[in-house]
């Protein structure tokens, strides 16, 4: 029996033309492919393509021990069929040539199973399940393939092949075996099919093989799997920033060091002013940044999990654009367009910048490895050796005028010291330098790497940024130079020795140099034992905090569910972990954006760890508690209820999100038919098995209440401190709406932003908000948004009521005179952090 292997490709792709000729490696994308189906046992191998790809490809095949099979472009079926014909074969591997990371184990045992099967019985095709998508072969015996050309003419099956088969199974035998557990990661992409997916295959070869200049073996199974589940791959990031003229290269420079760290991407225009680009790519190059990780235009939407701008002062259309692209990650962002960022980070302290930021810490400072053992310097004479630098850029051109001014310190009764200074051009410096103090000075370009070099100075003279923080850590004595009113307000503000412009002299330096003290001013970042070999253990990595951002995720509102348009709702608060907004069209607050990574599970951790850990005791331990305020709304709905429908039935509720039924128990004692529904399987069976009602796990409003319960509609539905977790609330609402009678009433509770703590610790109620609310309910909004969808707002009940977060109540006792009137204040006012909402279905939508 002749068995060949038959690789499509073709040239004139139209999402990524010419893909099999990219460079992956030190070698093609077609060189990758071809390599690993060489790994994959079988009489003959070919590559079958279009008569216009053919040239092209066959140098490439040669080399890789493939023959060139010639077919129709857009007819794949025929093609095959013809190769068949051609060579005799018995049976056919397929293979597609933008899979380079083909599971040649999983193909290899693939054929194996093809013809061991065929021995006992017929198989027509087969293929492995829950492979990656581009990691797989199929196989199928050639008679079947030329008799499944016969039988079909739909144009699916003549561009894809397989399907000519497996899609009519009551003339072809096809078998789908489930791949094994090493094998089997179906939510992993690695073909190359678009942009993104060529920038995903660059990455994971970086990850797998580094600097390696060219890969000679393909990829095991196990390094596929490995690479393309890292963060890196599967989270890509793409940093932006700030590379205009006159700005500085620190922007520039601290997204190269995150790209380095996390495979990043860099995007850095044509057009871009910044002069040092190329020594600075060059440099980044030496540390491993790679060519293919710069991006010249802004690419479309999906192709990047995160962008992080490091911009100084991002311009608004601009940062539509990003918005419109990813989420967004501001870097110490200073505009007034912070509303398109999804997540605010401040490294170095700022000035006068009144809006939050999710995160203002300076520990993310890289800090230089290496520090002083010198003892500090204890009067003038004592500081020998001076760095003057501003960076890559000097715009304001202070940076000679200063090193001539240190330099001219009088020697006599100072002593001789040398001053190094950062300029762009020495030759040029070194001449606007008066003679007599030119040999104490030496101009230097630019130094890869500054900050593990500041340890060899006494004193560094620089501007406000990284590298004044740097060089305290070093051990440092600092001046920062006034170049711009705003750097003089933030030296001031942080007590640093500042020299203004207009005191750039001898005399001027004299001063900043007479207290020795203040040129070493207290700072987080390098208070505490140093020691010299090694990192300061409080400090945090920039690339790391990043990629960890990259798994985060960005929510339209819930009820409007506009994607487009996010970032034109306001933010109106920042925690750690997460963003909130208020959406401009119905006005809810709801998360926009957040940290954690994945949904909540509402398991049995969740009502016992989880539970405990907030109040103290578990759910079922706290159950008679919460029956008791079941009671309490039971009561409410019923007479709500009852108001319009005189006659004497039995109404049937439905509890959304029924944990272990205390409603349900209420309800029923209540004289109510109860259902209940929830996502936990362990509170589904508490409420079948010792409750014995009537429940199902269902998320929500994933569910057929005609299947489950056999009825249709309900008299009431209830949701219990639920309705926040729902992530689309649009479609929730709809769905409650669907299966409540006219008439009949919808009731839930849900946290108060309008409450105590929303209204005098708002950032505290923001701060304490858990990962899985999604909506913060306001008593004011509910009426609109509700009727939307139908409902008439009956009532709304303010609870949950805590004299105690009052913020003049400054007693820890809670009890006597004045615990009782803020009570009464919270009740009157209605400024429980928790309320309940009553409302009546009045008609269909």
């Amino acid at each position: 029996m002749k068995t060949i292997l038959a690789a499509q490709c073709r040239l004139s792709s139209t999402r990524l033309p010419r893909k099999a000729l990219l460079p992956l490696g030190g070698k093609t994308v077609l060189d990758w492919s071809l390599a690993s189906m060489r790994k994959v046992p079988a009489d003959a191998y070919f590559v079958a393509t279009d008569a216009e790809s053919a040239d092209e490809l066959r140098p490439i095949c040669r080399r890789n021990g493939f023959e060139v099979f010639v077919g129709p472009l857009e007819d794949v079926l025929e093609r095959y069929c013809l190769l068949i014909e051609e060579t005799g074969a018995d049976a056919v591997i397929r293979a597609t040539c933008d899979n380079p990371f083909l599971f040649h184990e999983a193909a290899s045992a693939l054929v194996e199973q093809f013809w061991r099967r065929n021995e006992t019985g017929k198989v027509d095709y087969i293929t492995w399940t829950g492979l990656p998508h581009g990691s797989g072969v199929e196989m199928f015996g050639a008679k079947a393939l030329l008799e499944a050309r016969l039988g079909t003419s739909e144009p699916y099956d003549h561009e894809h092949v397989g399907p000519a088969l497996y899609n009519h199974p009551d003339k072809f035998v096809s078998v789908m075996l489930p791949a094994p557990a090493e094998w089997n990661f179906p939510s992993l992409r690695t073909t190359i099919d678009t942009q993104p997916d060529y920038r995903r295959a660059l990455a994971a070869v970086r990850k797998i093989s580094g600097g390696t200049s060219r890969v000679e073996e393909p990829y095991s199974c196990a390094q596929i799997v490995e690479a393309f589940s890292d963060r890196s791959v599967t989270s890509p990031v793409l940093c932006v920033p700030c590379v205009s003229r006159g700005n500085g290269t620190g922007h520039l420079r601290r997204c190269l060091s995150v790209a380095v760290s996390i495979c990043a991407d860099v995007y850095i225009p044509n057009d871009a002013g910044l002069e040092e680009i190329d020594e600075l790519l060059s440099e980044a190059e030496g540390d491993g940044f790679c060519e293919w990780q710069i991006v010249r235009h802004l690419p479309d939407a999906g192709g990047y999990s995160l962008i992080l701008t490091d911009a100084f002062s991002i311009e608004r259309e601009f940062a539509r654009r990003l918005a419109e692209i990813a989420p967004v990650v501001a870097v110490d962002e200073g505009s007034s367009n912070t509303d398109f960022c999804d997540f605010l980070l401040d490294i170095i302290p700022s000035y006068g910048i009144s809006r939050p930021a999710n995160v203002s810490d300076p520990l993310f400072v890289t800090l230089p490895h290496n520090r002083r053992s010198a003892p500090r310097p204890a009067k003038i004479a004592d500081i020998k050796k001076i760095l003057v630098t501003v960076g890559g850029e000097d715009p304001a051109d202070l940076v000679v005028p200063a090193a001539i001014a240190f330099a001219s310190l009088d020697q006599k009764r100072f002593g001789e010291r040398l001053v190094t200074a950062i300029v762009q051009n020495p030759e040029e410096a070194s001449g606007r330098v008066p003679e007599k103090i030119r040999g104490l000075i030496e101009f230097i370009k630019p130094v890869h790497n500054l900050r593990e070099k500041l340890s060899a100075y006494d004193l560094v003279v620089s501007h406000y940024g990284f590298t004044a923080f740097e060089a305290l850590a070093a051990g440092c004595g600092v001046v920062l130079l006034g170049t711009s009113s705003l750097h003089i307000k933030l030296a001031e503000k942080y007590k640093f020795r500042c020299l203004p412009a207009y005191m750039l002299s001898a005399a001027g330096a004299e001063d900043a140099l007479s207290d020795i003290a203040s040129l070493y001013p207290s700072s987080p970042l390098y208070d505490g034992e140093s020691d010299s070999s090694k990192a300061n253990p409080a400090c945090k990595d920039l690339g790391s905090f990043v990629s960890s951002l990259s798994k985060g995720r960005r929510f339209p509102c819930p009820v409007c569910q506009s994607h487009h348009g996010v970032y034109d709702d306001p933010v109106i608060a920042r925690t750690s972990r997460h963003t909130f907004r208020r959406c401009h069209n119905c006005g809810m607050l709801y998360m926009s954006w957040t940290f954690d990574s994945e949904d909540t599970k509402y398991d049995e951790t969740y009502f016992f760890e989880s539970y405990k850990n907030q109040y103290g005791k578990t759910y079922l331990d706290d159950f008679s508690q919460i029956k008791s305020q079941c009671v309490r709304r039971t009561t409410f709905v019923d007479m709500i209820y009852r108001k319009s429908h005189r006659k004497i039935v039995t109404p049937t509720v439905l509890d959304i999100g029924c944990a272990f039924g205390p409603y349900l128990d209420a309800a029923d004692d209540s004289g109510w038919q109860v259902f209940g529904t929830d996502a936990s399987k362990e509170a589904v069976d508490y409420v079948q098995n010792t409750l014995h009602y009537p429940a199902v796990v269902s998320r929500f409003p994933a569910f057929d209440p005609v299947a489950a319960f056999g009825v249709k509609q309900f008299d009431s539905v209830t949701m219990w401190y639920v309705i926040e977790h729902f992530q689309n609330l649009d479609t929730v609402l709809r769905a409650v709406s669907k299966i409540l009678k006219v008439g009949g009433v919808f009731a839930f509770s849900t946290p108060s932003a309008s409450g105590v703590s929303g209204r005098f610790n708002t950032q505290g109620f923001f701060d304490n908000s858990p990962a899985d609310h999604y909506t913060l309910w306001e008593p004011s909004r509910a009426a609109s948004i509700l009727k939307r969808y139908g409902f008439r707002l009956v009532k709304t009940s303010s609870t949950g009521h805590h004299p105690e977060r009052f913020p003049s109540f400054r007693s820890g006792v809670r009890r006597g005179l004045k615990w009782k009137f803020y009570g009464l204040m919270s009740h009157l006012l209605s400024l429980g952090d928790t309320f309940e909402v009553y409302c009546v279905k009045e008609k269909d939508i």
